[in-house]
């Protein structure tokens, strides 16, 4: 029987899923990947409850955590497969985003690399802005993010959204340049493929449905891998909450 991929492993979940209940995403996904893999080191080091030769509990682990019934809340979905889960999530997110990729890159659309840069530039800047302080930077992002809430599905709204937050971007340039593997020249292509957009006839293609299922299917798988990783955060929070 041929082993399925991880993609394959999660579908029937990813399936059930409502694309218009997904939780809005601002973590760049680079920084998301990587904190996959810490997230499930961690609970493979403290799932288990430690004791001592006279079985008197010294640690307790996470596994404290899952409630005996293991019906109760989200703790409930806590196992012994939870890292594994999470690294089969990583690498499912991967793969889903390396297929839009080729997907953007096969259609050759300005639209759609546009949308994929806006994102990018969106999701590092809300990134590093938010330190848990609220200050001018913050209000400069909300206001643009208003600006742009109820922009339509047009080459023309996309090329003023990519503008603004470009330029925004490039008053932080140094700072977002690497972070959670952002490139400083996507701020820079950003411009280039707003004037692009803003050549195009009115009747500019729309986002290809390819595209659009690829970049809907790593948006829920990444969803899926959040909620996982939250899972065990939220329990390590409960668990050790005596110590500092």
């Amino acid at each position: 029987m041929t082993k399925k991929s991880d993609i394959e492993r999660w579908s029937d979940v990813v399936q059930q899923m409502n694309a218009a209940e997904l939780p809005a995403n601002t973590v760049p996904l680079h920084v998301l990947l990587g904190e996959a893999v810490d997230v499930a080191k961690f609970f493979e080091k403290y799932w288990k409850t430690q004791v001592d030769a006279q079985k008197r509990v010294t640690r307790l682990g996470l596994e404290s955590a899952v409630p005996k019934d293991s019906k109760k809340g989200d703790a409930a979905r806590l196992g012994p497969k939870t890292a594994e889960e999470i690294l089969s999530l990583q690498r499912a997110t991967q793969e889903a985003q390396t297929r839009y990729l080729l997907t953007v890159e096969k259609n050759k659309s300005p639209r759609e690399r546009g949308k994929f840069l806006l994102g990018e530039i969106w999701a590092t800047l809300s990134f590093y802005f938010d330190d848990g302080v609220e200050d001018e930077r913050d209000e400069m992002l909300a206001r643009i993010d208003a600006a742009h809430a109820g922009d339509p599905d047009t080459a023309d709204a996309l090329a003023s959204a990519l503008h603004d937050y470009a330029t925004l971007g490039e008053k932080h340039r140094d700072a977002l340049d690497g972070l959670g593997g952002f490139k400083a020249e996507f701020l820079d292509e950003a411009r280039a493929v707003a004037a692009e957009l803003r050549s195009l006839p009115a009747q500019a293609e729309a986002i290809s449905r390819q595209a659009q299922e690829a970049l809907l299917l790593r948006n829920k798988l990444a969803a899926l891998l959040i909620e996982r990783m939250g899972l065990v955060r939220s329990a390590a929070r409960f668990v050790f909450r005596s110590q500092p």
